[in-house]
C-alpha cells in the first residue's frame, strides 16, 4: 500500500512538471552565452625557469630613494630621511647622518654628496660618517649634486651653481633659460657644457658653454643638442631643424645626420660633418639616426642598417668602414660597446637587445613579463620585471641563471660590487643583496 502510494506521488509530480513546461515555460529561467563587444588575446610566452635564490640580506629603506655603493664596502641609501651606510656583506648599518635629506646621493673618492630638503648641500666622510662641510639653506628646489673632478654642481631650474668639492664654498652661479633644469653634458679643457630645453612658441634644445673657473658664459647655441664629443678644442654637436625648417623642408631621398663642429672657447662653427645614406623602400626595423661613439668607432643606424665610421678621420661623402643589417627587434642605440656587442633599447616593449659585431647576429634576453629595469655587468644581464620578479641571465648564452622574488613593480639601477648584486626595489622600499653566480662575473 505504501509503495503504491509513493508511485502515485512521483507520477503526479512528473505530470505536473510536464504541464508546467507545456503551459507555462516562462517560469523556468533560460540561460545563454553573451557575445562580447570586443575580444582580444595574445600569447604571453613561456614562463622562465631558473633557480630561485634567497637574498644574502634585505634592508628597509625609504621608498623611491636612490642608493650607491662606495669603494670601502658600504651601500649608501636613505632611511627616515637620513643617509644610512650599510655593510655590503651583511646589510647591517655602519652609520647614519643628517635629517630631512633628499633621497639621492653621489659617492666620489671617499665622500658622499647630497642635499637636504631645505637646500643645504653636504659632504660626508664615508669612513667616519662625519660631515666634512655643509652649506647654508636656500637651494630648496635644486636637484641632487653632480660631482666632476674638484667641483660640485647643483642645478636649480634655470641656474647652475658651482661649489668647491673640498670646502663647499660657492664659486659661481650661472643663470640660463632652462624650463625643467639643466643637464651637465661634460667638462673639458676648463669649459663646462650644459644642455637643456627652452620653451616658447615651440620647444627646442640649447647648448651653453661656461668657463669653469668664473662661471662666465662663453657662448650659447640654440637648436644644438648635447655634444657627442669634445676633442682637441672642438665640440661636435647635432643641430636640430627649427619648426619652420621642418615644415618647409620635406624629407629628402638621401637622408643625413649632420654634426656642427664648433670652437670650444668661442662657439664659432668651424665646419660640418654630414653622414648620409639612401632611403630604403623596405619596412624599417630600427630607429633611423640613432648614434653611438665608442673611442673612434662611430655607429649610426639607418632605416635598415647599422653603419660604422672612423670618427678620427672624416671624409665628405665617405663610405662606412663596415655595415650590418639592423636586427628586427632593434631600437635606439644605448650604453656602450661591451663583450663584442652593441645594444638597443626598444621604446614600445622596453626590452634591451644586442647585436654581435662579429657576425651581425641578434641576441636577446627575453623576460616573461614587462621589464622595468635592465643592467649589464660583466657576463650578466639583470632584469627587474613589473610582476615583482627579477631575473639574471648569461650575457653570452642568453640562458636565465637565477630568479629573485622582490614583490616590486619599480626598480632603481641595479648595483654591483665584486660578487654582490644590489637590487633596488623602489616602490616597496627595499635593498636586496644577492650573490653573483660565477658564470655571470
Amino acid at each position: 500500500m505504501m509503495l503504491n502510494k509513493a508511485k502515485r506521488i512521483r507520477a503526479g509530480a512528473v505530470s505536473a512538471l510536464a504541464a508546467a513546461i507545456l503551459c507555462g515555460s516562462s517560469s523556468i529561467p533560460i540561460t545563454h552565452a553573451d557575445s562580447p563587444a570586443v575580444s582580444y588575446g595574445s600569447f604571453s610566452g613561456q614562463r622562465i625557469n631558473a633557480p630561485l635564490i634567497k637574498p644574502q640580506w634585505t634592508a628597509a629603506v625609504d621608498p623611491n630613494s636612490n642608493a650607491t655603493v662606495s669603494d670601502n664596502g658600504l651601500v649608501l641609501s636613505f632611511s627616515g630621511k637620513k643617509l644610512v651606510a650599510l655593510n655590503l656583506a651583511t646589510g647591517k648599518p655602519s652609520f647614519t647622518y643628517g635629517s630631512n635629506l633628499k633621497p639621492s646621493v653621489q659617492y666620489v673618492n671617499g665622500t658622499a654628496y647630497g642635499i637636504s630638503e631645505d637646500g643645504r648641500v653636504y659632504a660626508v666622510n664615508v669612513k667616519t660618517g662625519k660631515a666634512i662641510w655643509q652649506t647654508t639653506a636656500g637651494i630648496s628646489d635644486a636637484d641632487a649634486p653632480v660631482v666632476i673632478g674638484d667641483t660640485v654642481y647643483v642645478s636649480k631650474k634655470n641656474a647652475l651653481i658651482a661649489l668647491e668639492a673640498t670646502t663647499g664654498k660657492q664659486r659661481w652661479k650661472a643663470v640660463n633659460q632652462a624650463e625643467y633644469g639643466v643637464n651637465i653634458s661634460m667638462e673639458e679643457d676648463g669649459v663646462v657644457f650644459v644642455s637643456y630645453l627652452v620653451s616658447g612658441a615651440y620647444t627646442y634644445s640649447q647648448l651653453d658653454a661656461i668657463d669653469k673657473k668664473t662661471g662666465k658664459e662663453l657662448w650659447k647655441a640654440s637648436l644644438y643638442e648635447a655634444p657627442i664629443a669634445v676633442r682637441d678644442g672642438l665640440v661636435y654637436s647635432k643641430k636640430e631643424q627649427s619648426m619652420f625648417e621642418a615644415l618647409n623642408n620635406p624629407e629628402p631621398d638621401t637622408p643625413n645626420l649632420t654634426f656642427s663642429v664648433l670652437d670650444a672657447k668661442t662657439g664659432k662653427e668651424m665646419g660640418q660633418r654630414v653622414y648620409s645614406w639612401t632611403r630604403s623602400n623596405t619596412p624599417s626595423h630600427g630607429v633611423s639616426g640613432s648614434t653611438l661613439l665608442s673611442g673612434n668607432d662611430f655607429y649610426l643606424t639607418t632605416e635598415n642598417a647599422i653603419q660604422k665610421y672612423d670618427f678620427s678621420h672624416y671624409e665628405k661623402d665617405g663610405k662606412p668602414l663596415q655595415k650590418w643589417a639592423i636586427p628586427y627587434n632593434s631600437g635606439r642605440l644605448i650604453g656602450s660597446v661591451h663583450a663584442g656587442r652593441i645594444y638597443f633599447s626598444h621604446y614600445d616593449t622596453k626590452t634591451l637587445t644586442g647585436m654581435k659585431l662579429a657576425d651581425g647576429q641578434e641576441v636577446s634576453w627575453g623576460p616573461d613579463n614587462p621589464p622595468v629595469q635592465t643592467d649589464i655587468y660583466g657576463n650578466g644581464v639583470y632584469i627587474g620585471q613589473s610582476d615583482g620578479v627579477f631575473h639574471g641571465y648569461n650575457l653570452q648564452t642568453t640562458a636565465p641563471a637565477f630568479t629573485v622574488n622582490t614583490g616590486s613593480r619599480n626598480y632603481g639601477p641595479t648595483l654591483r660590487s665584486g660578487n654582490t648584486l644590489i637590487i633596488q626595489a623602489k616602490d616597496t622600499g627595499k635593498l636586496i643583496a644577492v650573490p653573483v653566480p660565477k658564470a655571470l662575473q
